[in-house]
């Protein structure tokens, strides 16, 4: 990993960690158990997984009176940026909208939307939509 990237990820994990160290708060990501299904293009069965919860941390933003007016997000959804680094400094996997959720601040939010922010092609935040359960 270049040089300009592990700033670029030390950087963005600091600023978003939970308070009195950073910005953010602590969150769940629940990431759903999976079946086991067949992949003709490999030929093979992929095994079914559990689900399995990742401590993370992040901060959480409202949407401007534009986004709303032009439909990219309805009334109650929350920006949300979320650290690329779980508690315990591993990789946080990428979030699957419409299957993962988070739970923060005593409420369950579906994942609707990610976008992976990554300026040198390493991901340094998670910019996700969350939509109340």
């Amino acid at each position: 990993m270049p040089d300009y990237d592990a700033r670029f990820l030390a950087m963005a994990s600091r600023m978003l960690a939970p308070k009195p160290r950073g910005k953010g708060q602590t969150v769940t990501v629940h990431q759903p158990a999976t079946d086991g299904s067949f992949d003709p293009a490999t030929d093979t069965v992929i095994a079914p997984t559990p689900p399995v919860d990742h401590t993370g941390s992040g901060v959480e933003d409202r949407y401007s009176a534009f986004a709303l007016t032009t439909g990219a997000v309805e009334a109650g959804d929350v920006r949300f940026l979320l650290s690329p680094l779980k508690a315990d400094g591993s990789p946080m996997p990428e979030p699957v909208a419409d299957a993962w959720s988070i739970t923060q601040g005593g409420k369950r939010w579906t994942i609707k939307r990610v976008e992976r922010i990554a300026p040198a092609g390493v991901a340094v935040l998670y910019d996700l939509t969350l939509r109340l359960s």
